[in-house]
């Protein structure tokens, strides 16, 4: 015998084996579609919700109202959200034993499973998330050109589709990748807790008890699952951490981008209406050639 399992990552396994002698990355790989797709579900409809929230809450609240409920609302940042999250989905998640017989079963069927920790997720930002919209929404309509709008006789629908918009989408992207990155370390929050995307598989063997199992192989998942084993074999969790990583990276990456895109926008535009005006205002360097004949009254002498 020349090994066990699990092994340290080679050219055979890049990312290792587990315990059993699963490959790691065909793993992960398995898991990215649940990890990636859910996560970019619940940041769009953080946003979407939240900003069904906003629209009332920036346009038709009183100012006086509004920041009172700012208030309100700015406590919820201290609360953790993962704790929250972890009392609300145990009893979804973790699958339960009924007595007599030690039948397994989960209280909820598998997609069922997915969309309350899908909308659990979501809604538990909503309050916060709404809020921020909200204060961008109000700071949009503090501009300049929405009190001439006004003036000129728009209605609050129009001032709104017209004017407000186009200011608040690209910001919006920001916070979705915000958002995005969020969702992803409480997803590892989660996985530390043994609750992991779709449900946990827990075996109630009273002599010899597996470790709680993912059914999906999402990232926070692997991570649970390796979580005892990583002082034996350090190496068997780091493809998903490594993934995580990257994940986060390229969210954060996105936001930086759309971010310096905002703050740049309106200097190009200003560099560029300068280039046209200097285009038009300059002498032209074309030198025409032409010659004075005569003076107009030494050309009407001749000509008499």
């Amino acid at each position: 015998m020349i090994g066990a399992a699990p092994f340290n990552p080679s050219l055979i396994f890049p990312m290792g084996t587990d315990a059993l002698g699963y490959d790691t990355a065909m793993k992960v790989l398995q898991g990215a579609k649940f990890t990636l797709i859910s996560v970019i579900a619940i940041g769009v409809l953080r946003i979407f919700v939240a900003f069904l929230f906003a629209i009332p809450l920036a346009m038709y609240t009183p100012d006086r109202l509004r920041k009172s409920l700012k208030q309100l609302l700015s406590s919820f940042y201290f609360v953790p959200l993962t704790i929250v999250a972890v009392f609300i989905l145990t009893p979804v998640l973790w699958e339960q034993l009924r007595m007599p017989g030690w039948e397994e079963y989960f209280i909820y069927p598998y997609k069922a499973r997915i969309g309350i920790e899908i909308l659990v997720l979501t809604l538990l930002v909503v309050p916060l998330l709404g809020s921020l919209i909200a204060n961008m929404i109000v700071s949009s309509l503090n501009e300049d050109f929405i009190e001439g709008a006004k003036v000129l006789g728009a209605s609050k629908w129009r001032v709104f589709s017209k004017h407000v918009m186009p200011h608040v989408m690209p910001k919006l992207v920001i916070v979705f990748c915000q958002q995005c990155v969020q969702v992803l370390v409480i997803f590892i929050h989660l996985g530390y807790f043994k609750l992991f995307f779709g449900g946990t598989d827990v075996d109630y063997n009273p002599y010899v008890a597996d470790p709680p199992l993912s059914t999906t192989n999402e990232w926070s998942g692997l991570i649970g699952d390796y979580y005892n084993l990583i002082h034996a074999n350090p190496a068997i969790a780091l493809g998903p951490i490594i993934m995580f990583g990257i994940c986060i990276y390229a969210f954060q990456l996105i936001a930086e981008g759309f971010q310096k895109h905002l703050d740049t926008r309106n200097v190009k535009g200003m560099k560029r209406s300068k280039i046209k005006q200097n285009d038009f205002s300059e002498p032209s360097r074309i030198n025409w050639k032409f010659e004075f004949l005569y003076k107009r009254g030494d050309y009407i002498d001749k000509k008499l």
